[in-house]
């Protein structure tokens, strides 16, 4: 960090101020995450240390009006948060887990929100309404935290990963829910009619938005997200992802709603349309980006000198958050008649203090006071609590044999089913991903389907797409270089993946990632010149077709028809 703190203050003209935040936040980014991931612990919590140590070392001192920039790239961060929830939101999925989540989520959300509100009341002497909302921000857990830690473990496809996932959709409809209601409940109104009054106006503010929002995304939307998926501008369709979400966020803000709730909505109505999967792997990269510089202004906020001075409350406090948020994800485990061992590591994964406390904390500042000692007690135990949850699943995952013997827990103890003990391996396997629909990429996909092959198939291309649907295809527009992609084609599970299209920059970018997630599939590329061969060869691909030696060699297999000329065994002439 020294070395940081002498670029960042030698010659300050040298560079403008915004580009040099931006150089000292990234650099400082890059050294903790390292340093995390080689102890296998979360980024995100390396992104806030990352903050807390640029807060206390001084080197933000040196660039002007630091604070303003490093908010305003955390609020778009926050917004694309927002975007891409709505995105990967399913009502239809909702539907499915809809117990799980209404009576689980429910019970976990009420007790949390009673427990911790209660306790910051009598304990801090906070007003009930602010103490209430501040249990209900506390409630919520990081849902990518819990869900990664289900997969690392192999746990993905057990009842204790669809627990965590039903609540974890009750969360962010409840945190959606606060977004919009908390600028009416502590308004500058303190009349308790006016305040009922502003909620009913706000109430059907909401609904014009909705109505809005809803026939821009029904009849205009469509429209515009196909003629430009027909231009095959990879960079227009970015812009288009960037200017819907801007777009109908502002028509939220206009209506007196919070920017926000208008990006949800956004991405919530883009989720159903052919484009969905597209527009997710377009928009991520830039939302990782402003979320890490969010965490970072996150960590900006806590002065390391208050914590330590109250370090004991603050570990008392992680305990107790810690504690309540498993306890009350236990009953509702036992409600929903969970096995102990999937009921307990469910309650693991969810007891830390997820990323969307962490926008609301701020957003809540914004609109009524908070005690500062409050804000940064959450800030701590959410950045603490994300990065421990691996290490907690792993003790959990010990200690289960044990704690499910405990009669006070009242958990339904079974033996371990075949859920529980394997991966489920749900939905598609030993299939053919084939990227590019062309005619090399019809003929294959024709073929294989012919020997009963289920085939998944990647195209840039929206009528394309659209056909293969309408057809009952499987079938995704997207681009396979972006990780979601290869997410959404199950690669994992496939036996081969053909790139059709004869450009080997997909292939070439692409084929590490793949061997790593699959190391046993097959990689079909195409190349065009014998240059391109060379380099698909040295990358590994061993499979590649060649289009001038196969044009070649049809040519001459076409001219030796022509003369009747029938070779041997060994490539001589039998007759002409």
């Amino acid at each position: 960090m020294m070395l940081l703190s002498v670029l960042a203050s030698a010659e300050p003209n040298a560079a403008p101020p915004f580009f040099t935040l931006l150089t000292v936040v990234f650099m400082g980014i890059i050294a903790i995450a390292l340093i995390l991931a080689h102890f296998r612990q979360s980024l995100m919590a390396g992104y806030f240390i990352c903050g807390v140590i640029l807060a206390n070392c001084g080197i933000l001192d040196h660039i002007p009006n630091s604070d303003v920039s490093i908010q305003a790239l955390s609020e778009v961060g926050i917004i694309l948060l927002m975007f891409t929830l709505g995105l990967e939101f399913s009502l239809d999925e909702l539907k499915h887990l809809r117990k799980t989540a209404l009576l689980g989520g429910g019970l976990q959300m009420f007790l949390c929100t009673a427990v911790f509100g209660l306790g910051l009341h009598y304990v801090t002497g906070m007003d009930l309404s602010h103490s209430l909302t501040v249990g209900a921000i506390m409630g919520l857990s990081s849902t990518a935290v819990a869900l990664k830690s289900f997969q690392e473990f192999g746990l993905s496809g057990t009842s204790g990963a669809r627990m965590a996932l039903g609540i974890a959709l009750f969360q962010d409809i409840a945190a959606i829910m606060l977004v919009a209601i908390m600028p009416q409940i502590f308004g500058t109104s303190r009349d308790s009619w006016e305040t009922a009054f502003n909620i009913g106006a706000a109430v059907l503010r909401g609904v014009i938005f909705l109505a809005a929002a809803w026939l821009i995304g029904r009849y205009l939307l469509p429209r515009v997200m196909l003629a430009v998926a027909r231009t095959k501008s990879r960079e227009l369709f970015t812009l288009m992802v960037f200017a819907i979400c801007s777009g109908i966020a502002m028509l939220a803000s206009l209506l007196g709603l919070s920017i926000e709730l208008g990006a949800f909505t956004a991405g919530l109505f883009v989720s159903g349309s052919y484009y969905s999967h597209r527009v997710l792997s377009e928009v991520l990269p830039f939302k990782d980006l402003f979320l890490t510089i969010f965490f970072v202004s996150a960590g900006l906020l806590i002065d390391i000198n208050d914590l330590w001075e109250h370090i004991g409350n603050v570990v008392v406090f992680a305990t107790f958050v810690l504690a309540v948020k498993f306890v009350a994800c236990l009953v509702a485990a036992h409600f929903l008649k969970i096995p102990g061992r999937m009921g307990i590591m469910a309650s693991t994964a969810l007891t830390n203090v997820g990323e969307f406390s962490l926008v609301l904390i701020p957003f809540m500042q914004e609109i009524t006071p908070i005690p500062a000692l409050v804000t940064a007690n959450v800030y701590a135990i959410a950045a603490v609590s994300m990065g421990m949850t691996p290490l907690l699943m792993k003790a959990a995952r010990r200690l289960t044999p044990l704690l499910v013997r405990i009669p006070g827990l009242k958990l339904k103890n079974e033996r371990m089913s075949v859920e529980t003990l394997i991966t489920r391996v749900s939905g598609i396997k030993d299939h053919a991903v084939i990227c590019g629909y062309g005619p090399v990429g019809r003929k294959m996909h024709e073929s294989l389907g012919r020997y009963g092959i289920p085939c998944i198939i990647i195209d840039l291309n929206a009528d394309t797409v659209k056909s293969l649907l309408n057809g009952g295809h499987l079938a995704f527009l997207g681009d396979i270089q972006h990780q979601i992609t290869m997410e959404l084609a199950s690669i994992r599970t496939a036996r081969l993946i053909a790139f059709t299209f004869p450009d080997p920059n997909p292939a070439l970018s692409t084929y590490m990632q793949i061997k790593n997630a699959n190391p046993d599939i097959t990689v079909i590329a195409r190349a065009k010149f014998r240059s391109e061969v060379a380099s698909l060869h040295h990358a590994g691909i061993v499979n590649v077709i060649h289009d001038e030696e196969e044009t070649g060699a049809a040519a001459v297999r076409l001219a030796k028809l022509s003369f009747d000329i029938i070779e041997t065994g060994n490539g001589g002439p039998l007759s002409h």
